[in-house]
């Protein structure tokens, strides 16, 4: 049986689901599994035949042992990877992942949905009737969950966004699906969203609420995340790129989850040269682990990397040491990319190519060119759709995104949403008052 573990404190080892139900452990850090499973070399052998939900099942099974039955992991998997994830040629060596063909537009939306049938077998096994999920978002992560989550019998998704901050694309993405989707808009910035979650999480008279997270502090929306980089070089293999077995990885580098996951990979067998960690301006990893905690972060053209701790720094030190010198292979870390840079290799690419990378897929790009031996494959994670960032990307390109169908069939429905002060006594009672009228009646359309 596979056992987790917090990164920070000694409590005690719990299952899979236990963790995932948890989201954070009671002494505090995150979870991590106790050992990480070794991938047989078989599987190695065959990979370039396997699709990406083959690699996600592999990944699931090694993760979550017998706690649910494999047909129900093979179903859990199935709703979570619905979306493929082609490999782009962009030219020379290099190549991108594309991880945004979900609902949702981002790689958020594998892991959400993974979360979401992972929390549903859970209260299944414990007979619990009432689950209440919490996300704080500027964006991503609050549409991902809502729509990896909607309709889900039992459970309310609360999405906590900071005033004015989001834009009507946004928005749009989770304020107009309704049924169990609660949009809060909470009267501060996204770091009171995150301090009334953690709040809530931890508070005793919500235990009766099942109050948990489904953000990348949940091991749950780890655990998918995995099999991106076996994919890339199953992908990789079969489009027969000489030396995949030496490539190197470029993953934007906010809150850690792609690195750390890649690095899982590496540990369960993947082969790779390095990985590179791309962060922005703010260059939050670099200052994270010199014990710079003071930065605060600045708007740039690739505002998820627009942060000062990285929330997954935790599972990096414990996997690395701080120095990353344990890493499971190389982690290159370089200065973080300035707004120019990045500009300037979304528009070389499209000039050169034809190609429209998003801002932060463009970071890890500028980030591995700069870093990465001249000679070896060069692998980004495009982890967002250009659309996502529709005014940025509009602003630098001089021409029109178009808009997939994802969003379009958002914008033409009327939002909904309750304004909160960022207290948790508000929340609470807000919480409290789901399936009552007196939510629905205080609720703003726009």
């Amino acid at each position: 049986m596979m056992l987790y573990t917090s990164t920070e404190s000694d409590t005690t080892a719990v299952r899979c689901l236990e963790a995932v139900e948890r989201c954070i452990p009671p002494g505090g850090g995150l979870y991590m599994p106790q050992q990480i499973p070794a991938i047989p070399v078989a599987l190695f052998n065959n990979i370039a035949e396997m699709s990406l939900r083959d690699i996600a099942y592999v990944v699931a099974s090694s993760f979550l042992g017998n706690e649910i039955p494999a047909g129900e992991i093979k179903q859990t998997v199935d709703y979570a990877f619905a979306a493929d994830a082609p490999l782009v040629h962009l030219g020379g060596n290099s190549y991108a992942l594309e991880l945004f063909h979900g609902p949702t537009l981002t790689f958020k939306d594998y892991g959400a949905r993974f979360v979401a049938r992972l929390l549903a077998a859970a209260d299944r096994q414990a007979g619990r009737q009432r689950r209440t999920v919490l996300v704080a978002t500027t964006g991503n992560s609050g549409a991902a969950t809502a729509n990896g989550m909607l309709g889900q019998n039992g459970t309310d998704v609360l999405v906590l966004y900071p005033k004015g901050a989001l834009s009507r694309t946004q928005k749009s993405q989770f304020s107009t699906l309704g049924r169990n989707v609660h949009p809060l808009e909470v009267d501060g910035t996204i770091e009171d969203c995150k301090r009334l979650v953690a709040e809530a999480i931890a508070d005793k008279e919500l235990e009766y609420a099942g109050a948990t997270s489904a953000n990348s502090l949940n091991i749950g929306r780890m655990i998918p995340q995995i099999g991106f980089s076996l994919h890339a070089y199953a992908r990789m293999m079969a489009a027969g790129v000489p030396h995949a077995s030496e490539a190197v990885y470029a993953i934007p580098s906010g809150n850690l989850s792609n690195l750390v996951a890649t690095l899982m990979a590496v540990k369960m067998g993947l082969p790779a040269k390095a990985v590179v960690a791309a962060t922005n301006a703010n260059d939050s990893l670099r200052r994270s682990l010199t014990g710079d905690t003071t930065h605060r972060p600045v708007p740039t053209v690739a505002p998820s990397l627009d942060i000062s701790l990285p929330a997954g720094l935790s599972r990096l030190t414990y996997m690395c040491g701080k120095d990353l010198s344990k890493a499971p292979c190389p982690v290159l870390v370089p200065p973080g990319i300035d707004d120019r840079t990045i500009a300037s290799t979304v528009l070389r690419l499209k000039a050169d190519n034809g190609y429209t990378i998003d801002t932060h897929g463009a970071t890890a790009l500028a980030a591995e060119l700069a870093t990465a031996p001249a000679e070896a494959p060069k692998l980004v994670f495009a982890t967002g759709h250009p659309a996502k960032n529709l005014d940025i990307m509009t602003r630098i390109t001089g021409s029109t995104i178009e808009l997939p169908v994802q969003l379009t069939r958002f914008m033409a429905s009327r939002r909904r949403f309750n304004t909160i002060p960022p207290t948790l006594a508000a929340l609470r009672k807000y919480i409290g008052n789901i399936g009552r009228p007196t939510a629905a009646d205080n609720c703003r359309t726009y």
